[in-house]
Parts: structure tokens; C-alpha cells; sequence
């Protein structure tokens, strides 16, 4: 069965800074491959849900490695058949100081 993939705030503004991050930092190519990487990623974890590890098991976080450098947060609720994206983590770079 199919879940909806559902983007948080912080989720939207930690995908655009990586995107930034990458954009200054890194190559296009590495952009266009992140984003790609993302989409395969929402792709299988629609279908999926319980592929990533549990960090939270009472709030029903898990994890999931984006690429070497990124890692994708969510909280999956099984019975509103929902992935909600909280956060994209750059292992590269300092945390955000309000999230």
C-alpha cells in the first residue's frame, strides 16, 4: 500500500539549504544527483515505510541515508498512511541553531 509522503517545514527548509550547501560547495552534478537520490529515496520509502531505522520508537521516528553525507528523518504513521519528512541532516554541516 502506498503512503503519502507529507513535508514539514523544516523538512523543506533543510532540503533547499542542502541544496544550497551543495550549490556552493560541490558540483552540479552533485546537486542533480542529490535530488535524484531524494526522489528514489521518497519513492521507496512510499512503499516502504519501515525501511529506515528507529530512533524514536514511541514517536515513530526512523532514519534513512540519503547519500554519505545525508541523512532523511521521518515519522511514519501507519494508520493515517503518511510518511512526514522532518528533516534532512548534512553530516557536513553544524546543525541548524532553531531546529
Amino acid at each position: 500500500m502506498v503512503h503519502e509522503v507529507i513535508w514539514s517545514g523544516l523538512a523543506l527548509k533543510t532540503y533547499i539549504g542542502n541544496i544550497e550547501y551543495l550549490e556552493k560547495e560541490w558540483s552540479e552534478s552533485e546537486v542533480r544527483n542529490f535530488i535524484a537520490a531524494v526522489q528514489r529515496k521518497l519513492f521507496t520509502l512510499s512503499l516502504q515505510p519501515r525501511i529506515g531505522v528507529i530512533t524514536n520508537k514511541r514517536r515513530n521516528i526512523r532514519k534513512t541515508v540519503i547519500n554519505k553525507r545525508i541523512v532523511l528523518i521521518y515519522r511514519h504513521k501507519p494508520r493515517k498512511q503518511e510518511i512526514e519528512l522532518v528533516r534532512f541532516f548534512n553530516t557536513y554541516q553544524r546543525p541548524l541553531a532553531d531546529s
